[in-house]
């Protein structure tokens, strides 16, 4: 399933569409107010719960699909992924469970605005200072996901999301109200790699991955993912560079292809242009060689940490650094001064007259 259409309008002050005694509950206490996107997968609604009167996004898994224990373990991965990390920057999940008739659901907060890929498509190429506080939002959520062992690996334009802050009811953060806050969706094909320190046990929630098997969007995913080889966090890291890119030049890295075949091998060998190639804006030159490093081919050879790609976006952000003030020459006492010229006089006197005394001496 795609996200642009599960998350948008209406805003929270249009009418509330009427809601029908007989509409369908889920979980006894979601009633399902309309359809907002459909695809392979499922099926996404906007809903309402029916005791506090909050607005909710319910996730809701094709019957036939249901059946399938791979992919059922994959949403499930999600729901519990997304409940057990919770952060500003990460869309928020608050419960999962079955329909009556055994389809699979979770529950996600109702968000308002669109995704970074419609974002780009009407904007085109974004400013180097927005994109670096865009870069910065999804590296915090990235970061906290990374801390409780789970690697995302499908970093990519459509599971990014633009809030509106105007908009959102359940958005909370310290973000400017004038700036967007970002949220990452889709841990559908998360993995647990059990790094970190999660409230509980993720172990269970791990889905066994066949080497040699690509999982991600061929556009945005990694070396590793492009060779079928085991991850961890730092193909996410990749993944980001190859989103920074994209926002900062309007194209992914390696847009030029567009065969599975030619982008694999293009992630996994060719070196990407910088990204000023194709910006058609003034980047600084500090940009592209961050972004060059985390699209580095070999992970030993990226940023090694989310912390550590958000600190080089820090540090691009700010102003130059004044150099430190010359501290003036501190005056010298008087009283120093004076046995100076005292003791430069003495020396001076006992020259002449030890050089009139061997004139003197001298045959």
């Amino acid at each position: 399933m795609s996200h642009p259409a599960f998350f948008t309008s209406p805003a929270p002050n249009e009418p509330r569409p009427p809601i029908a005694e007989n509409s369908e509950l889920i979980g006894s206490r979601y009633r399902l107010l309309r359809r907002l996107g459909r695809g392979g997968m499922g099926e996404v609604y906007e809903a309402e719960h029916v005791a506090l009167k909050k607005r909710v996004v319910v996730k809701l898994l094709h019957a036939r699909l249901g059946r399938e224990p791979q992919i059922l373990d994959r949403m499930r991965v999600e729901a519990q992924a997304l409940a057990l990390v919770r952060h500003p920057n990460l869309v928020e999940v608050s419960d999962f469970g079955h329909t009556r008739d055994g389809r699979p659901y979770f529950i996600m907060e109702r968000l308002y605005g669109r995704t970074l890929r419609e974002e780009l498509d009407a904007r085109g190429a974004l400013p180097p200072l927005e994109v670096i506080d865009l870069g910065r939002q999804l590296l915090a959520g990235l970061g906290a996901a990374h801390g409780a062992g789970l690697v995302h690996r499908d970093v990519k334009l459509d599971n990014v999301f633009l809030c509106d802050p105007d908009k959102s009811l359940n958005t909370n953060t310290n973000t400017n109200t004038n700036t967007k806050i970002l949220k990452l969706l889709d841990f559908g094909l998360a993995k647990v790699v059990g790094a970190g320190r999660p409230e509980r046990p993720l172990a269970p929630l791990a889905i066994p991955t066949d080497e040699g098997v690509m999982l991600g969007t061929p556009r945005f995913f990694s070396p590793e993912q492009a060779l079928g080889k085991p991850v961890d966090a730092r193909a996410d890291i990749y993944s980001t560079g190859a989103l920074l890119y994209a926002m900062v030049a309007g194209r992914a890295p390696f847009d030029h292809y567009t065969a599975l075949y030619e982008l694999a091998q293009a992630h996994a060998a060719e070196p990407p242009e910088p990204p000023s190639k194709h910006a058609g804006q003034p980047l600084p030159p500090e940009l592209d060689r961050i972004i060059l490093k985390a699209l580095a081919k070999q992970p030993e050879d990226r940023f090694q940490t989310a912390a550590e790609l958000a600190a080089a976006l820090e540090r691009l952000a700010k102003p130059a650094a004044s150099p430190a003030p010359i501290e003036p020459a501190r005056a010298i006492a008087p009283v120093f001064v004076f046995i100076l010229t005292a003791l430069a006089s003495a020396l001076v006197f006992g020259a002449v007259t030890a050089g009139l005394l061997l004139l003197h001496l001298t045959p």
